[in-house]
């Protein structure tokens, strides 16, 4: 929608910055023309589920088809797409692992998947996963691919997916994700929507870092557990010693 969006992420991929292009999938194939592929820039396509759980989610009919048409374009003339999928109380998993096996025979190049988190401006209360509930339906979606029986292309951390299924237990880092716009620097977290500050320098010196997290005490982070503030906590445990071997077995794809 952005009328200069191809000039910014040119301008990006020039410089040699890693870009993920966020969507729906609603006008994308539509645009493909407007960008080059390249192996600085990948298409990131929002779903949440096979067809009629997708098109649920996202409160409108044909979604679903739309964004995979878009995707099959895309990967035939030579994009590096992958997916975001957010999880919620009641999906089946069963239903989870059909979505990622069928991703996976459209040639995805990788595959996100996160918690959904009940921010106070959300429309439907009712469908928010509290931390144990995330942990056990993890579990289940996920031990297939634990096992071995499945080899599905996380663009994840390993370490990150054990914290999903609780066989970790990790803090928020609420400034590893900083977020710019036009409305200048997100004060923490983004789903928390507390206003913006207009310089970098301001949001470092003015926030409070310690008001976030589980472990502050602050009862709109208690069941958190989405990627933006988890990941780079997994990221950083990743330069463990101890942990390096099972984080580099997945940029090698041989992690199970």
């Amino acid at each position: 929608m952005h009328p200069e969006i191809d000039r910014i992420v040119s301008g990006l991929v020039e410089r040699r910055k890693f870009v993920y292009l966020c969507t729906n999938g609603l006008l994308l194939e539509k645009s493909l023309d407007k960008f080059q592929p390249s192996p600085y820039l990948t298409i990131s396509v929002h779903l949440d589920g096979m067809q009629a759980r997708h098109d649920h989610c996202v409160d409108r009919s044909g979604v679903f088809d739309t964004a995979i048409s878009a995707i099959k374009a895309a990967k035939k003339r030579g994009f590096r797409v992958t997916t975001n999928t957010t999880t919620f109380k009641g999906m089946d998993p069963a239903e989870v692992q059909e979505l990622f096996d069928f991703l996976e025979n459209l040639g995805i190049d990788g595959m996100m998947i996160s918690p959904g988190y009940n921010y106070e401006w959300a429309p439907d209360q009712k469908h928010f996963l509290a931390r144990e509930q995330t942990h056990q339906l993890f579990r289940e979606i996920l031990a297939p691919f634990r096992s071995g029986e499945k080899s599905w292309n996380f663009n994840h951390n390993p370490l990150f997916l054990d914290f999903l299924t609780g066989d970790k237990d990790y803090e928020c880092t609420p400034w590893g994700s900083p977020s710019y716009s036009v409305l200048g620097w997100q004060k923490p977290c983004y789903l928390l929507n507390e206003g913006h500050y207009s310089t970098f320098q301001e949001l470092i010196d003015n926030t409070d870092w310690e008001h976030y997290g589980r472990a502050s005490g602050n009862p709109k982070c208690a069941d958190c557990m989405v990627h933006c503030g988890y990941e780079p906590t997994a990221a950083v445990d990743a330069m463990n010693p101890a942990n390096m071997k099972r984080a580099l077995g997945s940029v090698l794809g041989l992690a199970r």
